[in-house]
Formats: structure tokens, sequence, C-alpha cells
């Protein structure tokens, strides 16, 4: 309650201010933040209760904020042979778990890439950090993706460089091997059968595009695979 009224109190003195009120009562908090929607009203313990049941999953959390009524967790995995995260491609990791990779490094390497791109696959021994809810890391704990709802259908590539480096493409995009992704250039027109993410497909059209491969995004549906 004295936070409370410190808090109206500046914000009558200066009503333009950024207003934290903090609280030790989840409830508490709860019934006073819709009556005050210009103030973030934070209950430390309910934020330090979802970090301890994130860390008990074995992530290491580094830090955490708020944001749009959520609590975001800035999550490191260092991965091993096995796990969920082994042999993914960053794409299927940020899509399939609804996380943010911000910071991804190869194994032995000193050097790490911030806001690494979308292509790189993961290999045991390398360190990644995600933002992430308590939802998505307990997804990630679980190996549970969201599903694969889009494919790419292959018109035809209008040179035959286009093949080569279509190809070329598909590996980096989708994660098939290069012996895969040639036969699939050598036997136009088709659908890929590999069920991608809606921002993978479109990605994959675009730089089909740009090398003169026609190529659109198909709709598949619930009854696609997640694996």
């Amino acid at each position: 309650m004295e936070n409370l009224e410190i808090g109206l109190m500046a914000h009558a003195i200066n009503p333009a201010t950024s207003l934290i009120i903090r609280s030790q009562d989840r409830h508490f908090s709860d019934n006073i933040a819709p009556l005050f929607p210009y103030a973030q009203v934070l209950c430390g313990a309910a934020l330090s209760a979802e970090v301890f049941a994130c860390a008990a999953f074995g992530e290491n959390v580094l830090s955490l904020f708020h944001l749009s009524e959520q609590i975001v967790m800035v999550t490191e995995y260092k991965i091993e042979e096995g796990d969920t995260l082994d042999g993914l491609l960053l794409s299927e990791i940020a899509y399939g778990y609804s996380v943010v990779p911000i910071l991804y490094q190869k194994y032995s390497r000193d050097n790490y890439s911030l806001m690494p791109w979308y292509d790189v696959k993961l290999y045991a021994s390398d360190r990644l950090i995600v933002l992430a809810t308590s939802s998505s890391l307990q997804r990630i704990e679980w190996g549970e993706m969201l599903p694969r709802l889009w494919q790419v259908q292959i018109e035809k590539a209008l040179t035959t460089n286009a093949i080569m480096y279509g190809a070329q493409e598909i590996v980096l995009i989708t994660g098939c091997t290069p012996l895969t992704a040639r036969q699939w250039m050598n036997n136009l027109s088709g659908v890929l059968p590999i069920p991608l993410y809606k921002h993978q497909a479109q990605r994959l059209v675009r730089e089909l595009t740009k090398i003169q491969v026609l190529a659109n995004v198909m709709f598949i549906g619930q009854g696609s695979s997640s694996t």
C-alpha cells in the first residue's frame, strides 16, 4: 500500500512520468492493475516464481523483462547431442517454439553472432541465447514444436544455372541434404515434400524468384506433421 500511495503521489505531481508499482502480493497486483492503466504493476514474487519454474527445467535464465503483460526471459542453452534443439535450423527453433534467437556461438570458437541468420543449424556443444516466454521454454523442454502448415510448389527454372542455385537455396532454408535438393530441382514441376513454417516458405519463394525460379507458397492445413 505504501508503494501504491507513493506511486499515485508521483503521478499526481507529474502525469507524464513512467509509473511502476512494486508489489509482493500477486492478488493485490491483479486487483489494482486495471484501476491504473497508466502504470505497470509488477509483483516481485510472481516474477521470481516464473523464473524459478523455468530454471527447474535446467535452462540458464540470464535476465528478464516485462513486455505486454508477459514476462520475457533471456535464456541461454548449451546444445547437447540428441536434445530438442540439436540439428535444427534457427528458423525452425524461432517459428516452431516461438522464441527470438539473439546470440549464436559455434562450438570451440571465441567469436559469436548477434541476431544470427536463421539459416544456421545447431549442433552439440553450440551456444544459443534466446528471448522466450515460460510457455516457449516449456515447449522446448518437451519438444512440442508448432505444426508446419506450408509447402512450396516450384513450377520451373528459367535457366540452367537457376537449377543449381535453386538447390542451394533449398538446402539453406529447409535444411535438407544437397543431394535431395538437386533431385527435386531436376524433376520440375513439383511440390517440395518437406512442410515448412509460413515465414520459411515465403522466404524460400522470394529467394528462388531472385534466381529466376518460379515458385509459390501453398497452405496444407492441420494435417501436416510437426516433426
